[in-house]
């Protein structure tokens, strides 16, 4: 019996593996179908389409170019099987044939189809001690086929609505003459041995029927900064509608902006009524997440059109009540229209501006009215899922910006509103673009063997904290001064920390107490204290040769951390800085009693001696 093992061209490292892995195995390499290189228009011409309405039951994510070329190579090689007319074993390249497989046993097996490796999602009957009859298998890791099973599978109906293989092999049980081994006898390599070969910004690679135009309007570029550099981040090309225009659409410190809605209506009059356009203002937006996480949100949505949302209703809050009417969800204060920022299919867009508008005209009060006249297919994006409007809470958690209000991380955010608003999108912009640590190359003393560095920004403190607030935050078994600590380990940001360390502040340890020698760092934590828990911390040195300490917040009473023999305190140290000090013996230290609110520091411990870690 013959083995063909299905391979991508670009991926020969996982062949060599599975050689290595199935040594002495005969078989013949199967190209594997790239869906990457196939366009929607290929695969109508050459007989082919996907079912538009399939939905991943556990992801909720549609039909990726990859579940495509998998069905394809899957496909291409039933085929083979009824050509020759002769039974073949099909092995995907991470499969290992374990020492239960026997080819004279599979080969002697009387079903159409069986798995060699699968996993029942549903209660298999079981024939004997070795076989099984698969209820809803999946996996595509490893099977046998006959020519009567290949001609089962191949058939028009299926090849006009692909499927993830995995999928479609499971609605053809009760066509199929199949068995399936109650033990695997073939297994998966270990994801964790290949290296991933999927560019971040490809994430969600749709097999979709669509182009997406990505537009804004900008007379002048300068201003736009802010999206022009997050796009070139993401690699997104971005249409700009402004350039060379001259703009009639006012100042827009209030009303106006109408020439925005004429000029998209110009752009998108020869397009495609399937394609999708992504709209955003040019001058106070920028993008915090790469255009296929936009498009996989988007296409979660359901809708035709999504706009972006905010918390009053302006220009005219007369339309304040019928606005929301249509958006219904009371959970959130985000109910009115923005036009500042809006995604959809081009044919709907199209219906929605057929009315003439002034280039002096508003647009969003344009919009709004249309919206209001004929709000099929579209929504409003009320939980800040994708388009964030401006919010003074809204903040950078784990590098992504986040909403507490809502609960929700978005992919676009747009200061909308006055001077306050724009200058919130501002920090907002440099926060998400500024490396977690300062690289600082200086320092001041305190008093002597007491030095201050900068090492983090306000709003990286503010991060960290909430990073922190996801973890539980507990006291360290043993320790002599017990502490609500949380390492900086188990948050998975130590190697960045030590990485640091080593590039700013090793040098200034080293320069100021020459001949000290640095061994890297020891441990690092972060202490709350609390009123009702930990108020404050006893007098103590550490186990460090030099510690370094970092006011996260100061919105609290009391808790300072004071070196009563220096005579120094941190009470005037602003956030983010940190104080440097040595601190086995000499510099003794106390946090005093916090009197209100919630106190958060990090503290960093060098190693006393080679191989001295603790975290």
């Amino acid at each position: 019996m013959k083995v063909v093992v299905i391979n991508l061209d670009q991926r020969p490292d996982r062949l060599e593996l599975f050689d290595k892995n199935n040594p002495n195995l005969q078989y013949e390499r199967f190209k594997a179908v790239d869906g990457s290189m196939i366009s929607y228009q290929k695969l109508l011409q050459s007989g082919y389409d996907v079912n538009h309405n399939w939905i991943d039951p556990i992801l909720h994510t549609k039909l990726t170019k990859g579940e495509v070329g998998c069905f394809l190579s899957h496909w291409h090689i039933w085929q083979k099987c009824i050509e020759r007319n002769e039974p073949l074993i099909v092995l995907e390249d991470d499969a290992i044939l374990t020492d239960r497989f026997n080819m004279e046993e599979v080969e002697s097996l009387p079903f159409d189809f069986v798995y060699l490796a699968y996993q029942e999602m549903s209660d298999g009957i079981k024939m004997n001690d070795q076989l099984s009859v698969p209820v809803y298998p999946y996996w595509t890791l490893a099977y046998m086929i006959r020519p009567d099973g290949a001609r089962k599978l191949i058939n028009n109906e299926a090849k006009r609505n692909i499927l993830p293989v995995d999928e479609y092999l499971p609605t053809m049980m009760k066509s199929l003459n199949v068995a399936g081994y109650t033990e695997n006898v073939v297994v998966p390599v270990s994801r964790k041995v290949y290296g991933s070969n999927v560019v971040a910004h490809s994430r969600y690679d749709y097999f979709t029927d669509f182009d997406v135009h990505v537009c804004t309007v900008a007379t002048d570029l300068q201003k736009a900064y802010k999206l022009r550099e997050t796009t070139e981040k993401y690699s997104i090309p971005v249409i700009n509608l402004g350039d060379g225009v001259i703009w009639e659409g006012g100042d827009m410190k209030s009303q106006g902006g109408g020439q925005k809605i004429n000029l998209v209506k110009e752009f998108i009059k020869d397009k495609k009524d399937t394609d999708v356009l992504l709209f955003v203002d040019g001058y106070d937006t920028f993008f915090a997440d790469p255009l296929d996480e936009i498009i996989h949100r988007y296409l979660e949505m359901n809708t035709e059109i999504l706009f972006s949302s905010e918390r009053i209703c302006w220009p005219d809050e007369e339309l304040g009540t019928l606005l929301q009417v249509l958006n219904t969800n009371q959970s959130t204060p985000y109910q009115y229209l923005n036009s500042g920022m809006y995604i959809g299919r081009i044919g709907r867009l199209k219906e929605l501006f057929h009315e003439p508008i002034q280039n002096f005209e508003d647009d969003q009060l344009y919009v709004q009215k249309q919206y209001l006249k004929n709000p099929k297919g579209i929504k409003c994006d009320v939980e800040q899922y994708i388009l964030m409007t401006h919010n003074s809470s809204t903040y950078l958690h784990k590098g992504a910006l986040f909403n507490p209000i809502t609960n929700c991380y978005g992919c676009l955010y747009h200061g909308n509103g006055g001077r306050n608003q724009k200058e919130k999108c501002e920090r907002l912009y440099e926060s998400i673009e500024a490396p977690f640590y300062i690289p600082t190359k200086d320092y001041m003393l305190l008093s002597k063997d007491i030095l201050l560095i900068d090492f983090m920004s306000e709003d990286k403190c503010r991060e960290l904290i909430q990073i922190a607030e996801d973890k539980q935050f507990k006291v360290l078994e043993g320790d002599v001064v017990p502490a609500q600590e949380l390492r900086m380990k188990e948050l998975n940001m130590w190697e960045e920390l030590k990485a640091h360390w080593m590039e700013t502040v090793y040098q200034i340890v080293y320069d100021y107490w020459y001949p000290c020698h640095m061994y890297g760092l020891r441990d690092a934590f972060i202490i709350k204290y609390e009123m009702n828990k930990q108020r404050e911390l006893r007098l103590h040195s550490d186990a460090s040769l030099v510690t370094g300490s970092i006011k996260l917040n100061d919105d609290y009473e009391g808790g300072i951390l004071e070196f009563p023999r220096q005579e120094v305190s941190n009470k005037d140290v602003p956030i983010g800085k940190c104080i440097l000090f040595p601190s086995q013996v000499s510099h003794p230290h106390t946090s005093t009693k916090l009197m209100s609110g919630t106190k958060y520091s990090l503290t960093i411990w060098s190693s006393r001696y080679k191989g001295d870690i603790n975290c």
